[in-house]
């Protein structure tokens, strides 16, 4: 009845000793040069896509203007527009990653 509270009652992992290691420093700054990379590879693909993908929402619903909305505070439309361009951000996650 009781089973999914055996692995808390058991004795824990016994503890790592200290290890002295030493820091690859050309292996961190190459990742570190990777990341920045990555990142301005990514910032320019969103720059491109979403204005795509904003276009296109505007395009399918024709019978308002959410720019305007927004700027009459309409916090629905700003609701829904931040799900859209969330969910093209993670289509383009999606991508990348595959």
């Amino acid at each position: 009845m009781f089973a999914f509270l055996l692995p808390f009652l058991q004795e824990p992992p016994p503890l790592p000793t200290a290890v002295t290691t030493t820091v690859d420093v050309k292996s961190f700054l190459l990742n570190a040069l990777f990341a920045i990379i990555w990142a301005i590879v990514a910032a320019i693909c969103f720059a491109i896509i979403i204005p795509i993908a904003l276009k296109l929402y505007n395009l399918l619903t024709p019978g308002i203007d959410e720019m305007q909305e927004l700027k009459n505070g309409n916090v629905a439309v700003a609701i829904v527009l931040f799900g859209f361009i969330l969910s093209m951000t993670l289509v383009v996650i999606a991508i990348f990653l595959k």
